[in-house]
């Protein structure tokens, strides 16, 4: 029996409640909290309904990221874990709360300066030892990617090879949304455009190489016929397991990320550029200050708008090579995900799914005594068996596909 203190009833939040209502065992008393009342009521209402009231929700409403809003918050409940699926703004003054009340922490994106572009795990995993000196465990990064990937990662590490050379992180949304719908980002829109106008960075030979910017006319790409999904065309960029997963795979030579998108949606995406719409500085419109980029968030579709007509799958996963028996060996480890099953069992879409179903697997795993430890900790961390993450996550809603490769794609032996 347990009580959870989840942050979000967003896009993830509301899928991973849905979610957490199956195993009321486990997740015994829910507690979520949210900026939003219509919201958040709105979460509790589909979540009692499809559990038909059998699960003991509550929801409370206020800012997490604002003074000791939180630390008040946590007082009141008195969790035995909590859950952040809300801003990665917030990461750090949350893991703060949680370090000064004594609680363990999990969440899916590492943290951002909102005022500041790019994203970095330095200022949560500083934390580690403060987090030791308590007692306490905080897992970062227990989504898909960044998560399943790191521990796909560790597992190709413990169970198949005996040395890994190269990773490559294939993420493909074969989704299509309502016709209606030209432009939507597939989670929040200001996070997600942020990420996406970084430069192109992966890491080689114990450096970091960086080259031009997704949004460029020649940047990085290949096709590939993702199982399941369809061929679609990966685009190489940085992404945040990256700043982690190479400390933990001794002799890795290289490791790079691929996510796959349309010649429209980077169109778009270069339009909204161009024009200062991703912008994060304030502007003067009409004697206020406004961030461009918030604004377009505002108009931007949201998953209520095109969940229901979302049809298609995603697949992801990791292409590794490497050394097994002293004999080379390539692998394919990855996962299909249906957003119309995501939506009929949960009302979200395949993105907002295999970033939740990681999260109450993390999160299940820590509570049944099955992951543990003190301190900061990425999901590829040699003290937290992959083996057993993956047993529980196809329990929980995603399982994991394990090909055998002759060669890896041509196009992924290129240097760039």
């Amino acid at each position: 029996m347990s009580k959870i203190l989840v942050i979000g009833c967003g896009n993830v939040g509301s899928v991973g409640l849905h979610k957490m209502a199956q195993f009321k065992n486990t997740f015994s008393e829910i507690h979520v909290v949210g900026r939003t009342p219509s919201k958040c009521e709105a979460v509790r209402n589909s979540v009692l309904k499809k559990s038909k009231g059998k699960v003991d929700l509550h929801v409370h409403i206020t800012d997490v990221g604002m003074g000791k809003n939180f630390l008040n918050l946590l007082k009141e409940v008195n969790p035995t874990l909590v859950v952040n699926w809300g801003s990665p703004y917030d990461n750090l003054i949350v893991m703060d709360a949680c370090l000064e009340y004594g609680v363990n922490y999990i969440d899916t994106a590492c943290y951002e300066n909102p005022e500041k572009y790019g994203f970095s795990y330095k200022l949560q995993i500083a934390k580690n030892e403060d987090f030791k000196k308590k007692n306490l465990l905080a897992i970062l990064g227990s989504g898909f990617d960044p998560g399943v990937s790191n521990i796909y990662s560790a597992y190709a590490r413990d169970y198949i090879y005996d040395k890994i050379e190269t990773i490559d992180i294939l993420d493909c949304n074969g989704g299509s949304k309502d016709e209606k719908i030209k432009f939507a980002p597939n989670f929040d829109p200001e996070i997600n455009l942020r990420e996406l106008i970084l430069p192109i960075k992966f890491w080689e030979n114990g450096k970091w190489q960086e080259r031009m910017k997704l949004i460029d006319e020649d940047a990085p790409f290949f096709e590939f016929n993702f199982p399941e999904a369809g061929k679609f065309t990966p685009y190489l960029m940085y992404h945040e397991e990256l700043e982690t997963i190479p400390t933990h795979i001794p002799g890795l030579k290289r490791i790079r990320f691929w996510m796959t998108f349309s010649k429209s949606y980077l169109t778009y995406l270069r339009v909204l550029y161009n024009v200062g719409l991703t912008r994060i500085d304030p502007i003067d419109y009409n004697g206020e200050k406004i961030i461009p980029v918030k604004f377009l968030k505002a108009i931007l579709p949201k998953g209520e708008d095109f969940n229901k007509s979302y049809k298609g799958k995603t697949n992801i996963g990791n292409v590794i090579t490497g050394i097994k028996n002293g004999k080379k060996k390539f692998t394919y480890i990855y996962n299909v995900c249906d957003h119309a099953d995501a939506y009929k069992e949960t009302g979200g879409n395949a993105i907002g799914y295999t970033t939740a179903i990681p999260t109450v697997t993390c999160a299940k795993l820590v509570l049944e005594g099955k992951w543990g430890g003190i301190g900061v900790k990425n999901t590829e961390d040699k003290t937290l068996d992959s083996k057993i993450f993956i047993e529980e996550m196809s329990k929980v809603g995603l399982t994991t596909n394990i090909k055998n490769l002759k060669d890896i794609p041509s196009a992924l032996k290129k240097a760039y």
